[in-house]
C-alpha cells in the first residue's frame, strides 16, 4: 500500500475488542470524538454492535463490524480446560478473520491502522498484509492479571506486539514496566476526559441519600466501577468493617456490576462481617446523574489490586472529592500523596481505614485535596492533552513507516 504523509488527511481505522463500553472504550471514544478531523478521518471495527459503535455513528463515524477472536481472552469467557482448544480454534481462522480486515484497508485507503487494547490481533494481522503502519495502545497488563486467561507464554505476547507494531501506547508508566520488551517503542500517553464544571457538594449529597434512603447527615464513603476480582471489593468490605467498629454515622457504596459468582462472594463478605446495614450495593448508577455521585459522596476509595491507571480517580478529583487508593500502579502516579489524594498498601484493610478515617475527621485536609486534585486533574489529564499526545504518536508512525 502506498502511504502519502503529505497528505492533508489521514485515515486511520482504530480497533476495538468490544462495541460496548468500559474503560478501554470510553477513553477511545473521548479520542474519536475530539480527534482533529481535519488531519485525521476516523473509522471504527468492532467485533460486535454496542455502545461505543452507536455513539461512533451519531458522529458521523464510519463503522464495521467484523468477526474477532481474543488472543487473550477474559476469565469469564474460556475456562482454562478449553484454553487448548480455543487456540486452536483461532489460529486456525486468524488469516480468514484478517483477511476480512484487509478489504477494509483497501478498499478504504486507510493509511494506518489503531488497535485498542491487548486483547485483540485481527487489526495488527491485517495491517501487516497490507504493509500498513500500526499502533497498538495497551491498557492492560497480561501478567498477574486476574481477569484474563493468556493462551502464550506472556513474553511471547510482547515479541509479536513488537513485531507487528511502529509504535505502542500506555496509558502508565506502571504499565509499560510490564512489557520491558517493548521499551524502545514506548510512548506513555495518560487517559483524559472531558469533566464537567463544579457541582454543589452539599446538593449532591442529599440527592445521593435521598435516592439510597439514608440519612444525609452521614457520610458516604464509596468504591464505583465493575465488580471484578481485581478490583478487591473484599479488602474495601474488610475496611469498612474497622472503621463501623468505631463510627456508625458512615455508609460504605458499592456501585457497579459484574458476574453473578463475584458478586455474590462480595453479598457473603458483607453477610459475614454483619455489615448489611452499612454497606449498600447500587448496581450501575444512573448515568445522567453519575457526576453528581462523584460529587456527593464524601471519599472515592480504590481498594484494587491492579490499576493500569484509574479513570474514576480523575473523575472523582475533577469533583474536588478526595481519593484513597492502594498503590497498586497507576493510581501512584496520578494521585500526588498528601497533595491530591492519599495511597496505602494493598490489601492492608487496616491502614486504608486509617487513610479514611483521617479524611473524615479531618474535614479541612479532605477539602484541600478535593481542590488540589481538581486542579492537577484539569492541567494534567483533559482531553486536549490526550489526543494532542495521541495525534502526535499517529502523525510520528505515518511519516516513518
Amino acid at each position: 500500500m502506498t502511504i502519502n504523509p503529505d497528505r492533508t488527511i489521514n485515515k486511520v481505522l482504530f480497533v476495538s475488542h468490544d462495541g460496548g463500553m468500559a474503560g478501554a472504550q470510553r477513553t477511545l471514544l473521548t479520542l474519536l470524538a475530539s480527534i482533529d478531523r481535519s488531519r485525521f478521518e476516523p473509522y471504527l471495527l468492532v467485533p460486535n454492535e454496542g455502545k461505543l459503535s452507536h455513539l461512533a455513528k451519531e458522529m458521523g463515524i464510519p463503522v464495521f463490524v467484523r468477526n474477532m477472536i481474543h488472543w487473550v481472552p477474559g476469565i469469564n469467557s474460556v475456562s482454562r480446560y478449553q484454553r487448548f482448544s480455543y487456540l486452536v480454534k483461532s489460529l486456525k481462522t486468524l488469516r480468514e478473520r484478517s483477511w476480512a480486515i484487509t478489504h477494509l484497508i483497501e478498499d478504504n485507503k486507510i493509511d494506518l491502522v489503531y488497535t485498542n487494547t491487548v486483547t485483540c490481533i485481527e487489526g495488527a494481522v491485517a495491517a501487516r498484509m497490507t504493509h500498513t503502519p500500526h499502533i497498538w495502545h495497551i491498557h492492560e497488563p497480561i501478567l498477574g492479571n486476574s481477569e484474563l486467561l493468556p493462551l502464550l507464554p506472556s513474553y511471547l505476547y510482547s515479541i509479536i506486539i513488537n513485531s507487528f507494531s511502529k509504535d505502542v501506547i500506555f496509558c502508565s508508566t506502571s504499565l509499560a514496566k510490564s512489557y520491558p520488551l517493548l521499551t524502545k517503542k514506548t510512548n506513555i500517553i495518560y487517559n483524559g476526559l472531558s469533566f464537567p464544571g463544579t457541582i454543589n457538594k452539599i446538593d449532591a449529597h442529599e440527592a445521593i441519600a435521598k435516592h439510597l434512603g439514608i440519612n444525609p447527615a452521614q457520610k458516604i464513603v464509596a468504591v464505583i466501577g465493575a465488580l471484578q476480582p481485581r478490583k478487591d471489593h473484599l479488602t474495601f468490605l474488610a475496611t469498612a468493617h474497622e472503621i463501623v467498629k468505631d463510627n456508625k454515622d458512615v455508609v460504605f457504596l458499592i456501585v457497579g456490576a459484574g458476574s453473578e459468582s463475584y458478586t455474590n462472594s462480595i453479598k457473603e463478605k458483607i453477610d459475614s462481617l454483619g455489615l448489611a446495614s452499612s454497606v449498600k450495593l447500587t448496581g450501575w448508577w444512573p448515568e445522567d446523574k453519575i457526576y453528581e455521585l462523584f460529587a456527593g459522596i464524601d471519599i472515592l476509595v480504590v481498594s484494587s489490586e491492579q490499576e493500569s491507571f484509574g479513570l474514576t480517580i480523575i473523575e472523582a478529583l475533577a469533583l474536588e472529592t478526595p481519593v484513597v487508593s492502594t498503590r497498586c500502579g497507576g493510581p501512584e502516579e496520578v494521585i500526588q500523596e498528601g497533595v491530591t489524594g492519599l495511597l496505602v498498601k494493598v490489601k492492608q484493610p487496616k491502614e486504608l481505614a486509617k487513610a479514611v478515617i483521617h479524611l473524615l475527621d479531618n474535614p479541612q485536609f479532605a477539602r484541600e485535596l478535593g481542590i488540589a486534585g481538581r486542579q492537577d486533574v484539569l492541567s494534567r489529564f483533559s482531553v486536549e492533552h490526550y489526543v494532542a499526545g495521541i495525534q502526535e504518536v499517529i502523525k510520528k508512525t505515518i511519516l516513518h513507516k
